[in-house]
């Protein structure tokens, strides 16, 4: 129940925070580049404060696994950032949260875990789902890179979110966001500069608040992760593409074809059963 109540409230605070990035960009001309990089510094900062008022210094155990968190975690919260500013927080967040499948395809490689009939069944569906939102009804031709790019980023939250569950076996919660903050940082600094920081006090405000709520969010993940497996997560985490497509079309009036909703739904579908038939055959196992 712990894990439970940790990865719902987890599901909010990513919600919010992709408004956030939809609001900086859409209101105050802030780069995906910009915001993810605040996102990283402040999440660096919450947690080394965290660290000192916790008198518990940083202990970075599994570093090659660490390694693989921060690369592919800190990648993937930059693809989602940049595409939620050119493509929507719906899109965005759908392509983003495929993660359950990539992760159950790579489980086998990663962790040696064995991909079940029932999941094979879920994989093969969510890749229906995928084609209907991003294969245009003009054909393969007019299929957009930026949902290709978006597409990539799940697939890295699919290594990271594996890579989360590797490391509890050694290294805590705060360790584990800070490789991503850290090795995010590293790779959007350059490209973040260019804007310089010369913003108006309102905007800071918008870039501290997306900082604050996504470590809130990411450290509510990271720690339900020792409660629950990485399925029963995949699959409490379906609560935020569900919210954020409710708050795209809302707020933003992003236009959603019945092609899309149709595919949204396959996928959302095929994601949940991947997770309760994995956490099944864990049980019978148990």
């Amino acid at each position: 129940m712990q894990g439970t109540l940790w990865m719902i409230s987890s599901a909010i605070f990513f919600s919010l925070m992709s408004v956030l990035v939809r609001i900086a960009a859409e209101k105050y001309g802030i780069s995906a580049w910009k915001t993810s990089e605040i996102r990283f510094v402040m999440g660096i900062v919450i947690i080394l404060v965290l660290s000192i008022w916790m008198r518990d210094p940083l202990r970075f155990v599994n570093r090659p696994w660490l390694l693989s968190r921060g690369l592919f975690g800190g990648a993937a919260v930059c693809i989602y950032f940049y595409a939620i500013t050119q493509i929507g927080i719906a899109k965005a967040t759908i392509y983003t949260y495929t993660y359950p499948i990539w992760a159950g395809l790579l489980s086998p490689f990663l962790l040696k875990d064995q991909i079940r009939p029932g999941v094979w069944m879920a994989i093969l569906a969510a890749f229906g789902g995928l084609y209907l939102i991003i294969v245009p009804s003009q054909g393969l031709g007019a299929t957009s890179w930026l949902d290709l790019l978006a597409l990539s980023g799940g697939i890295l939250s699919g290594w990271a979110i594996l890579s989360v569950k590797k490391l509890h076996e050694t290294d805590t919660s705060r360790a584990i966001l800070f490789s991503q903050c850290f090795f995010g940082l590293i790779i959007v600094v350059a490209p973040a500069q260019v804007e310089g920081y010369s913003f108006p006090p309102v905007s800071w405000l918008t870039l501290l608040a997306i900082g604050i709520v996504a470590t809130i969010a990411q450290l509510q993940m990271t720690y339900a992760y020792k409660f629950i497996n990485a399925t029963e997560g995949s699959l409490l985490s379906m609560l935020n593409p569900v919210i954020n497509v409710l708050l795209g079309m809302i707020f933003f009036h992003e236009p959603l074809t019945l092609r899309s909703i149709l595919g949204c739904t396959i996928i959302l579908i095929s994601c949940t059963y991947a997770a309760m038939f994995q956490h099944a055959t864990e049980d019978v196992r148990r």
